[in-house]
């Protein structure tokens, strides 16, 4: 499919008439309404997918593009002060001139800067800027050299970039779109211009899905900056690149939305060289099955890493998925950065920000390892693969081995090797305080069609108050391997902080230990737990034979509570709640009046089985 099938979200008079009768009942979900994905299909199967388990994912994107809009502008503010500063200084205006004076002589600094409308060099839109034929380095024309005692004035460049125009707001891509409704909830819930939404595109590979976001659109009466697009993802990102030969540089895409049905793998890619410098990627993965070690081989081959079925899945699921764009990023010598890195539900959900940053690529390999797990206890041990020495001027050094060997050394049984995953923080402390300063009673009044904030809160919150260190253990599990009783959840990490450990639960999993704290100082308060509460039949009686390497006597310690009293886990709020049925594109065939009813259910059971 081509980009040239762009239509604005204005009512459109290619629609197909709405026909005659009543209207079917539409969907409402915050400020949007869409109408029925089912409508004339006897079978009853939806022309183009709608999940309403994806409310808060949709809830939860919305406040982070708020944020992420108001952090953007004010950037940019930044830099336009800082750049007017540098060019006040170089045309020489006196901070004791003031008043018309100043005006005036800053008035007749600009007058060789060029008009607007002006084309600015490339090296601004995000493309390198080529030597004449000839030229060599470092070596200037001769009137470009100052007289000795000059004092250099602004470059052509510096008055150039004076001229250029502060972006108005983010430029927004959701690249498989279906409906439209994500599409829709940004365009009526975030202000348009700066600060908020300068133009979205919502793009569908499936013709249906297209013309139904066209009526979408036209039933929100959404502005023309609004508009949909029949095309294929990975060709319309390559075509809106930032880098490289053609790229658009800030002209990119500012966010890039991506919530496929499955696995995001084949859009990772082209996203990372899509979005501007500084952008969004908005990241959704529902191969919940693939990344929680069912199949570490289909892992492999999608992520770049392999998954393990371990008691820290759900974390590890996040980080493969971080690595995966991290690395493809790096690749083109951008930086990825999370912003917020969450698990709900049945799925993953990313908001990572891409940077031209090619120093800073140095930094991926000390940011990436693998995990050596037991595959009897719990143990496990983390292997990066790069070191960095020195804060001022970094030294790269290749890892050193701190991992145990074969053989675990708690309980001698056999190791097994998940990854490589990303092993840095999952999150930006100051954005996600920013967030939920929004949560706030007196701030949810600005985004008024989000409804599910006791969720929200809860979440944000668990995850403030969660450390950095990379996976965890579950206490159950290693009260499970030793056959004890459950021991007191505060009581273990209370006893662990008072050893001078850090340690925090894991934003998905209230019973996780996720500390600082060496493999063995954990295994030694279960073995001391064990010393207490012994075990009447222990399926490991290795792990209690290994000498207790604290210092006795040891006092258990409850931690006390800190922080807001706010309910971080909460449940499901129906049974079954999940992903729902791939939608059915195309026409649907009519029945053979010749068939056998015998063979009809059996038809109806094919169909389900047919890839879409």
């Amino acid at each position: 499919m081509s980009d040239a099938s762009i239509v604005p979200g204005g009512v459109d008079s290619s629609l197909p008439e709405a026909s005659e009768g009543p209207a079917p009942a539409s969907i409402t979900e915050g400020l949007a309404e869409v109408l029925p994905v089912n409508a004339k299909r006897k079978d009853g199967k939806n022309d183009v997918f709608y999940n309403p388990a994806q409310v808060f994912n949709r809830d939860l994107s919305v406040l982070v593009l708020s944020v992420f809009a108001k952090v953007r502008e004010e950037k940019f503010a930044e830099k336009d002060r800082l750049r007017l500063e540098r060019f006040r200084a170089k045309v020489k205006v006196p901070e004791v001139v003031q008043g018309e004076q100043a005006d005036e002589r800053e008035n007749e600094a600009c007058k060789e800067l060029p008009k607007e409308g002006d084309q600015p060099p490339s090296s601004l839109l995000g493309q390198e800027e080529v030597p004449n034929e000839g030229d060599q380095p470092g070596l200037r024309s001769k009137e470009e050299v100052p007289n000795e005692g000059d004092q250099p004035g602004p470059s052509s460049k510096e008055m150039r970039q004076l001229q250029l125009p502060t972006p108005s707001g983010l430029k927004v891509l959701e690249a498989l779109a279906a409906t439209g409704i994500r599409t829709v909830r940004y365009a009526k819930e975030l202000p348009f211009g700066p600060g908020g939404i300068a133009s979205i595109v919502a793009n569908d590979l499936d013709p249906n899905a297209v013309e139904h976001m066209k009526r979408n659109f036209a039933h929100n009466e959404l502005p023309s900056h609004v508009q949909a697009v029949n095309s294929d993802a990975n060709a319309h990102m390559y075509s809106k690149r930032a880098k490289g030969t053609g790229g658009l540089g800030l002209s990119a895409y500012d966010v890039i939305d991506l919530d496929p049905y499955g696995t995001v793998a084949p859009f990772i890619d082209s996203a990372v060289q899509a979005v501007a410098d500084g952008g969004l990627l908005c990241i959704t993965s529902t191969d919940m099955p693939v990344l929680g070690g069912n199949h570490p081989e289909t892992c492999f081959a999608r992520y770049g890493g392999s998954a393990l079925k371990c008691g820290y899945v759900h974390e590890m699921a996040l980080r493969l998925v971080l690595h995966a764009f991290a690395t493809a990023a790096a690749r083109c010598g951008r930086e990825v950065r999370p912003l917020l890195s969450v698990s709900i539900d049945f799925y993953v959900r990313l908001f990572v920000r891409v940077f031209d940053s090619p120093a800073r690529v140095k930094r991926h390999a000390s940011k990436t390892g693998l995990v050596h797990q037991c595959v009897q206890c719990e143990s496990f041990f983390v292997q990066k693969f790069g070191e960095i020495e020195g804060s001022k001027e970094a030294k790269f050094k290749v890892a050193r081995v701190t991992v145990p060997g074969s053989e675990c050394p708690e309980c001698k049984g056999r190791m097994k090797v998940g990854g490589p995953f990303h092993c840095g923080p999952l999150y930006d402390r100051d954005f996600l305080q920013r967030c939920l300063q929004v949560c706030s009673a007196e701030n949810m009044s600005s985004l008024p069609g989000i409804v599910s904030w006791k969720k929200i809160t809860g979440l944000l919150t668990a995850m403030s108050e969660e450390n950095d260190e990379a996976l965890y253990y579950k206490l159950p599990n290693l009260c499970k391997s030793l056959k004890v009783n459950q021991m007191p959840l505060r009581q273990f990490r209370g006893t662990l902080i008072s050893l001078g450990y850090r340690v925090s639960h894991f934003h998905r999993e209230p019973q996780a230990i996720k500390t600082d704290a060496p493999n063995h100082v954990v295994f030694d308060l279960l073995r001391l737990w064990a010393e207490e509460h012994p075990p009447t039949n222990c399926p490991l009686p290795e792990l209690l034979k290994k000498e207790f390497s604290l210092s006795r006597p040891l006092e258990w310690k409850t931690e006390s509570h800190e922080g807001d009293k706010v309910a971080k886990f909460l449940p499901n709020p129906e049974p079954n709640w999940g992903p729902k049925p791939r939608a059915r594109s195309g026409v649907e065939k009519p029945e053979d009046p010749t068939e056998p009813d015998s063979k009809k259910p059996r038809r109806e059971e094919e169909k389900l089985k047919e890839p879409s």
